[in-house]
């Protein structure tokens, strides 16, 4: 049995039919039937209604029409991601391949729709991060996906991703002291009992780790979350370092991993980019480019970097001649990374040239880095920042209204002005009973407001340390639902002063 991801279209307007029908449906209509037809007979039919796609699209699309026509088996699990609530549809594959030849054409797979309202919060993260892919049919292979989205199907938990070495016990403190235990980054944290990396959360794995006597290889820091990593005793790290972690290690001393924030933690860099091969037409590499809204597109051969072409090159390969395939018009020294380069070190060449390739030892390519890619990176945690500020702002407006210094100093903020005040006081502040008294804010328990800017405090510490993991859904949540409350207070304050007396 295997899973599947199926889209009920870009805007979600497959879904209902979809449902209502007990099918999956996908597009590429106007290719007609491909019952019995092989993975080339496929290619060879989306080329005759596309004469003008690039290579790189045909092979795409060929891939996913090949996996819905050939390769989906009934008994397999399908999930549909719906655009309309946000919910996950899950049911169970129930015919071979067919198409439906009325108005527009249709292909389709009976599905039994179990369920069609599961809450992608039931999914632990692996799952969801593997509901990523932006393609219309894909597998979802890893972790043991169908087993488990089996049982969410069925009504129940989602037991996490199956092991071969078996289950992970529930903490770090029960690790097997004597033997390495693979698990991946997001795993270590669970049994840490934490969300998120940050400088706070990384020392204290390390220092459970380190009582335990073990260890892990690479580092906690130097992997994405869902890479694996090997927890090993100490005394056996450096075996570990040779087999598993060589990539991660500094030039300067085999013996240290390389720290701060890698270029693979960026997610481009981990995505094969759009490529074209130097034989393809450049009016194909135009399409493509066009299409993705891309100012580059890789050129490869047998996996290999062998150049990049841009709408400069072009430009200037019609300036010289008239250029009509991609060698024409490449340039065949394009600026690579390694991926495990500092990304404080490439800035200034990622910012001179406007991206950057990511390659592997043997020259494959592993992504690619852009100034868009780095500005959506470095700014995504721009927006909690910004709230967290006005939080910080309102919370000192509306204690300034109603306290006094020596009210602060007298508490047990320890803290001798409002305007000193940090968000980690603010608790400390609200402890005192005559202090929460005078605030007289009402609709909201002293406890209830303690635990929220608790939160946020620390949340605003995670962000300081760079933590490279986005913040959760629930975070964000907590952070909004906070500033309306004290939005609501400040309007409160606006509505009374403006009262007349």
């Amino acid at each position: 049995m295997r899973a599947w991801m199926v889209r009920g279209g870009r805007k979600g307007q497959r879904e209902q039919a979809a449902l209502s029908a007990g099918r999956a449906l996908i597009g590429w209509s106007e290719v007609g039937d491909l019952t019995n037809l092989s993975r080339e007979q496929i290619r060879e039919a989306l080329t005759a209604v596309h004469p003008s796609a690039s290579n790189y699209l045909i092979g795409n699309w060929t891939g996913q029409l090949d996996r819905f026509v050939n390769e989906m088996q009934v008994g397999d699990i399908v999930v549909m991601p719906l655009k309309s609530d946000g919910a996950l549809a899950i049911g169970t594959v129930r015919s071979d391949y067919g198409f439906d030849e009325h108005e527009h054409g249709e292909h389709f797979r009976s599905v039994a729709w179990q369920r069609s309202d599961v809450d992608r919060a039931t999914l632990r993260h692996d799952l969801r991060a593997s509901l990523g892919s932006l393609l219309t049919v894909c597998e979802l292979a890893r972790f043991g996906a169908a087993e488990r989205l089996m049982k969410v199907r069925d009504g129940r938990a989602d037991p996490g991703p199956s092991r071969d070495g078996g289950p992970l016990p529930a903490s770090i403190e029960e690790l097997p002291p004597d033997k390495p235990t693979p698990m991946t980054v997001r795993e270590l944290l669970d049994l840490a009992g934490v969300d998120r990396r940050t400088a706070q959360t990384v020392a204290q794995i390390d220092e459970l780790l380190h009582k335990t006597g073990l260890t892990s290889v690479p580092a906690v820091t130097e992997a994405d979350m869902d890479e694996q990593i090997v927890v090993t005793p100490i005394a056996r790290r450096g075996q570990h370092d040779q087999l598993d972690a060589g990539t991660f290690l500094t030039e300067e001393n085999e013996a240290e991993p390389a720290v701060g924030y890698r270029v693979l933690q960026i997610p481009s860099a981990r995505r094969a980019p759009v490529s074209v091969s130097r034989d393809d037409l450049i009016a194909d590499a135009r399409t493509a480019m066009l299409e993705g809204n891309y100012s580059q597109l890789a050129v490869v051969e047998a996996g290999g970097l062998v150049g990049v072409i841009t709408w400069e090159s072009i430009a200037i390969a019609h300036m010289h001649g008239k250029p009509t395939t991609v060698g024409d018009a490449m340039t065949t020294s394009p600026p690579t990374v390694a991926p495990y380069a500092n990304v404080l070190d490439v800035v200034a060449q990622i910012e001179s040239s406007g991206y950057v390739f990511v390659r592997g030892e043997a020259n494959e390519i592993g992504g690619i880095v852009t100034i868009a890619d780095l500005t959506a990176e470095f700014g995504r945690d721009r927006r909690p920042l910004v709230m967290i500020e006005e939080i910080e702002m309102r919370m000192r407006r509306a204690v300034r209204l109603r306290l006094t210094d020596a009210d602060v100093e007298r508490s047990p903020a320890n803290c001798k002005t409002i305007g000193r005040l940090t968000l980690g006081a603010y608790p400390y502040l609200f402890d005192d009973d005559l202090n929460w008294e005078k605030l007289g804010w009402v609709g909201i328990t002293r406890e209830r407001l303690r635990s929220l800017v608790t939160l946020i405090a620390d949340v605003r510490n995670s962000l300081m340390h760079f933590s490279p993991d986005p913040l959760p859904d629930d975070t964000f949540a907590k952070l909004e639902g906070t500033l309306r409350l004290l939005r609501a207070v400040d309007s409160a304050r606006s509505r009374r002063s403006e009262s007349p007396s």
